[in-house]
């Protein structure tokens, strides 16, 4: 049962960044969001397994001007930063960011080879504001499985 859950984490860190984008510990993985589209508001999310196996929890911590009250929407996508758009579903859509922070309990799956990103969008889903992930190995997941 624990090292279900232990895979996890470093099957999301290598999703959202693999080892050259986030730093993993302990404790989870980090992710840094940048701003995008002129957006000053970045930040990072952070990814911990979960109590039960295959489970996470993504934390999502902005830093910049934003209106506390507004939700702002999120997601993990398949494909880079500069390819997402807003008809672009999600693999998994996050709990809004709402005052700077973002918390959602997850169901992992087994990730496809390709590119992730963790986006941020505009309160109303024109574009996004910050974004950050990269490139997942295919002979990683392998390893993994």
């Amino acid at each position: 049962m624990v090292k279900r859950s232990m895979v996890i984490v470093p099957l999301l860190a290598i999703l959202l960044g693999g080892t050259v984008v986030a730093k993993q510990s302990l404790s989870g993985v980090t992710v840094p969001l940048q701003p995008q589209h002129g957006s000053k508001i970045g930040g990072k999310a952070t990814i911990v397994h979960g109590i039960s196996p295959n489970t996470a929890i993504v934390t999502i911590t902005l830093d910049g001007v934003f209106i506390p009250e507004t939700q702002y929407p999120a997601g993990i996508y398949r494909g880079a930063c500069a390819m997402i758009t807003p008809r672009l579903k999600p693999m998994y859509e996050l709990t809004p960011v709402q005052g700077g922070r973002s918390t959602t309990n997850l169901k992992a799956r087994t990730p496809i080879p390709g590119k992730y990103a963790i986006a941020v969008w505009d309160p109303n889903k024109t574009k996004t504001m910050s974004c950050g992930g990269g490139p997942l190995d295919a002979g990683m997941t392998g390893a993994m499985k």
